[in-house]
């Protein structure tokens, strides 16, 4: 592996280290109930990042936090909970609305969708790459489908153009 891959490997690994204890601090938040209190989602950021520096990833590597992501992601997904949680209604099968959801798979969902609507700067097949493995983290059955057939319908609906150029690219490729 050239140190260029190596470089970028590493910095994939920080970013979904980063991704992983965003979906954890969000989680610890919804538990504490204290949600997106500014005080309280300053101090998760604070304890996560001075007590958890880095995360176990499903393939058991172990990787540091990338502080500017992790931070971004905690405070957007606070910041914007209300039109996550809209954005995600529309996309969640009839029968399941986001309050009914699993805890953690809520905090899946939540940062992932504000990664796709505030950070276009992440090509959407990476935010679902990136979540669906964090899903793999936490479950071992059909959550991680479900993660991923949301996942697709938000990304439709957010950047549809870029979820169709991706389409046509893979379907050149073959």
């Amino acid at each position: 592996m050239s140190g260029n891959d190596g470089t970028k490997s590493s910095h994939g690994a920080r970013r979904r280290a980063s991704r992983l204890a965003a979906v954890q601090a969000l989680y610890q938040l919804t538990l504490s109930g204290q949600g997106a209190d500014g005080e309280a989602v300053e101090d998760a950021i604070i304890e996560f990042l001075t007590h958890r520096p880095g995360a176990e990833l499903p393939e058991d590597a172990y990787a540091e936090v990338d502080n500017d992501m992790f931070s971004d992601l905690v405070r957007g997904v606070c910041r914007h909970h209300g039109g996550l949680v809209k954005i995600l209604d529309a996309a969640l099968p009839t029968r399941w609305r986001y309050a009914r959801l699993d805890k953690v798979l809520a905090q899946v969902l939540s940062a992932a969708a504000y990664e796709m609507k505030h950070r276009p700067d992440v090509p959407v097949a990476v935010i679902i790459n990136e979540y669906v493995e964090i899903t793999k983290a936490f479950y071992e059955g059909d959550e991680v489908g479900f993660i991923n057939g949301v996942l697709q319908e938000v990304a439709g609906k957010l950047r549809g153009d870029e979820v169709l150029e991706h389409r046509n690219e893979r379907a050149k490729s073959k």
